[in-house]
């Protein structure tokens, strides 16, 4: 089965100097990779990136305390999760024995 890529027909212009062109392009090179390649995946994974940690974690400031006071706090186990722990611990001094 065949995909067909989406038409490129977006441009983006960039002024660059010489030397960060001849870097480039001979990076690109050794790369395999044609310059417009070259650049634009790295620069399409770190915008995906930002993105992804944007949609992830939007926290205030008053939120973000309150996180880290609740990680500050020792860790206490709920009842059911304290009444699990210690069947598995009786189960297997059971087996052990």
């Amino acid at each position: 089965m065949t995909t067909i890529a989406p038409a490129k027909t977006e441009r983006l212009n960039l002024r660059l100097s010489a030397d960060a062109r001849d870097t480039l392009r001979a990076a690109a090179e050794l790369a395999q990779q044609d310059l417009t390649s070259f650049i634009l995946g790295p620069a399409l994974q770190n915008a995906r990136d930002i993105l992804l940690q944007d949609a992830l974690i939007k926290l205030t400031p008053a939120q973000v305390l309150q996180v880290e006071r609740a990680l500050d706090e020792p860790a206490v186990a709920s009842k059911p999760l304290a009444d699990l722990i210690t069947r598995v611990r009786a189960s297997r001094q059971v087996e052990a024995d």
